[in-house]
């Protein structure tokens, strides 16, 4: 029997993003024989060794999200012209995405309006998985760019158009939806120890995981943890091509074979830009985490207040990680107890959610 199609429209804002729809589709291919049309700025690497069967990867924008210069900072007025160039919905593009979609069942989007349109004009079911929506983080930079406005109005007219709507904790505006599920993490592939001894940790030293996510910021000074040898610093995204270590430094690139959420189990403290995907992977692996937030972006609020109240962690003040003096405050950080158990995956629960649909 051939396996059923489901089609994947996600936003290039990150990978976080990316990694949220993976889980999902992870937990699905672990359920039932199912193949993926995955459309998206998402590079091939993304999906090695995930157990994911791909149709086809097309690399196309699906929307705008936000332009940033770091990291942790947003460029608005590049913002507001790229979303003026993007929206309304070019009808070809939709056509074409749609044309792509042909023969899914469902099309799962993780915040890409173009998705449910491209799924709507397919004839496949739409699915919106979301913490929260561009609608929604839009308004909260209207009071100082009014010209966001029509795309406020838009976008939420474009998301209700979702014939299944997922929300994923922790979320930021709570709406009608037919399913919330916990926070969602792709899942461990290899043991905490494995992963110690291929980056060259001993059982004693303490290794700091510092991740900032997919979207490139400036190489941190390694002096201040060069000044720590009892900590092991892993950096993934650096630029090297394999894995390479200076004194206490492991520097990896992002395409490093080492699997992201595997680094998380495995360090004993995560220090990193609060996004979706590191928190939820966090989550799981019950490690301490220092964060940083994105001091305008809507989000980071209710992310760290969920981190304060589920996880063990704190945060790190941005002024603190540019002058470098974060490396100071991690003696107290490690100082926090792991959260020990299991905790439940949000992408089983979606998965379970959407195999009915799709048998």
């Amino acid at each position: 029997m051939a396996p059923v199609r489901m089609g994947c429209c996600i936003t290039a804002h990150g990978f976080g993003h990316a990694a949220r729809a993976v889980a999902v589709m992870e937990a699905l291919a672990q359920r039932m024989d199912v193949e993926f049309v995955v459309v998206g700025g998402i590079p091939p690497w993304f999906f090695a060794g995930s157990g994911i069967r791909l149709a086809a990867l097309h690399p196309l924008q699906t929307d705008v999200g936000l332009v940033q210069v770091s990291a942790l900072q947003e460029e608005m007025t590049a913002t507001l012209a790229a979303l003026d160039r993007f929206y309304p919905l070019d009808p070809e593009l939709v056509e074409h995405v749609a044309f792509l979609f042909a023969g899914c069942r469902l099309v799962l989007s993780d915040i890409a309006p173009l998705g449910l349109a491209a799924a709507a004009r397919a004839g496949a079911v739409s699915v919106l998985v979301e913490n929260f929506t561009w609608d929604w983080i839009y308004e909260g930079y209207l009071e100082q760019w009014p010209g966001l406005a029509p795309h406020v109005r838009y976008l939420r007219q474009l998301y209700r158009q979702a014939d299944l709507h997922l929300q994923a904790e922790p979320v930021c505006r709570r709406t009608d939806c037919d399913l919330r599920v916990a926070p969602v993490s792709r899942a461990w592939r290899q043991p905490r120890q494995r992963i110690r001894q291929l980056l060259g940790v001993s059982g004693e030293q303490r290794l700091v995981l510092v991740t900032m996510g997919g979207v490139g910021s400036k190489p941190l000074d390694p002096a201040p943890m060069l000044a720590r040898p009892d900590l092991v610093f892993v950096l993934p995204g650096s630029p090297v091509e394999r894995l390479t270590k200076r004194e206490n430094l492991r520097l990896l690139p992002f395409d490093s074979g080492l699997h992201h959420p595997d680094l998380i189990a495995a360090a004993d403290l995560v220090v990193g830009k609060l996004g979706y995907s590191t928190l939820a992977e966090v989550y799981a692996a019950g490690v301490p985490f220092a964060y940083l937030c994105r001091p305008d972006f809507p989000e980071s609020a209710h992310l760290a207040a969920f981190v304060d109240r589920a996880m063990a962690g704190g945060e790190i003040a941005v002024c603190r990680w540019r002058d470098t003096t974060w490396v100071d405050e991690l003696d107290t950080m490690l100082l926090r107890p792991a959260v020990a158990g299991r905790r439940e995956n949000g992408a089983r629960q979606a998965a379970g959610f959407l195999a009915r649909f799709l048998e």
